[in-house]
Order: C-alpha cells, then structure tokens, then sequence
C-alpha cells in the first residue's frame, strides 16, 4: 500500500511539472500580438507604447540589426528621464489573461531580449507588473542595455504570484537614463522574443481523481493479498 502511495504521488508531481510551460510569446514575426502556447487557455494582449511623443515607435520590420529581417518592438522616443526613477507617463506594456474556468496559473518568469537603439549611453529598462485587483506595481529588476547588438535577460515573479480563472497579468517596460546622458536626448529601446512562463496548477477535481485512483488501485492490491 505504500509503494502504492508512492505511485500516486510520484504521478501528482510529474503531472505537475508536465504543467511547467511556457504561457505566451510576443516575436513580432508579423504584429504586436502575442501568441498564447499551445495547452494553455489564456489570451496575450498586443504590445503597446503608452504616452507616446511625437517621434513614436511600434512594430518594425527588416532594420539593419533585426533578426532576419523578422520584426521587432520599438519603444516610442523618451526624454526627460531623471537618473533616480523611470519616466512613468512613457512606457510599452503587454498583458496575459488566464481564460481558463478551472485552472490557476503560477507565474514564474519572464524572458526578453532588448538592444540599445543608438547611442553610447545605457537604458536601464525596469520591468515591473500588476495582477488583477492588486494595487501598485511589483518591480521584476532593473535591466541596462549599452549595446546596438540584442541580448537576452530573465526577470523573476515574486514567488507565489498567481493568477485565477478570469485574472490578468501587465507587464510594464520603463526607463531611466544612466551615466552621463544628458536629459533632453530623446531615448529609444527595441525589445523582442519576449516569453511569458508559468505553472498550470491542475484543479481540485483533477487532484481528487487521482486520489481516487490511488485508492483504488491500493484496495485492490490489498484484495489481491
């Protein structure tokens, strides 16, 4: 009967890291729209620049430096970005909703290349995120890009970060200058290959079923004895 329970749970834990999956991708192959993984029912929001100037950026196809010509996101031109906190009127965010009725979702992390536009000075992009119904922002760490050439970052939910049937997650991508830029230089960043990643939590019936089937299968071995 124990090394029954021991099956159990040995399947409870590799149903539960089967779950381990990557939520949605933003690549903008061909639009801002993110692309939700397949088993997960969710929905991913287009990319969008809030509080645009009047040098805008958005979705950019074949520039010099772009993955094969594929697109990539430009933020839209920012200045006036002090060195001690992010210009918040000026920012790009996406956004994930768990469509599903039964299933809860762990965020985990969140991968993203960016490139500096031009320029010798940093762009520190802060990315930071907010759940449905919860006040304020959470900052997922601040991140500098110095180069012209895209590279890769991975920045971390809080632990325990969930979202229920019905629930959205936005994240934000905000900016600051660094060493010695001057305020009034308008500032760009390209982001792409941005992936949202999680854990689908099974719900309390699923959960039930294999205790069923655990039990199960320990009174007829017991029977069988």
């Amino acid at each position: 009967m124990v090394r029954c329970f021991g099956l159990l749970l040995a399947l409870v834990v590799s149903v539960q890291s089967a779950s381990a999956a990557l939520l949605s991708t933003w690549d903008f192959a061909s639009n801002a729209n993110g692309t939700v993984a397949g088993g997960i029912v969710g929905a991913a929001g287009a990319m969008q620049n809030a509080g645009q100037t009047s040098a805008t950026g958005g979705l950019v196809y074949g520039n010099a430096g772009a993955r094969n010509a594929s697109g990539f996101w430009r933020t839209s031109n920012f200045n006036n970005v002090g060195s001690a906190s992010p210009l918040s009127a000026r920012y790009s965010y996406i956004s994930f909703t768990n469509n599903s009725s039964v299933n809860q979702i762990t965020l985990t992390t969140l991968d993203f290349k960016a490139r500096n536009t031009s320029g010798v000075f940093g762009r520190n992009v802060e990315v930071s995120y907010k759940i449905t119904g919860v006040s304020g922002e959470s900052s997922m760490g601040s991140f500098e890009r110095t180069s012209s050439s895209f590279s890769s970052s991975t920045a971390s939910f809080a632990t325990g970060v969930t979202l229920d049937a019905g629930d959205s997650v936005t994240v934000y991508f905000r900016f600051f200058k660094s060493g010695s830029d001057n305020n009034s230089n308008n500032r760009q960043l390209d982001l792409d290959d941005i992936a949202l990643n999680g854990d689908v939590v099974p719900e309390p019936a699923s959960m039930a079923v294999f205790g069923l089937v655990g039990l199960g299968v320990a009174v007829a071995r017991r029977r069988k004895k």
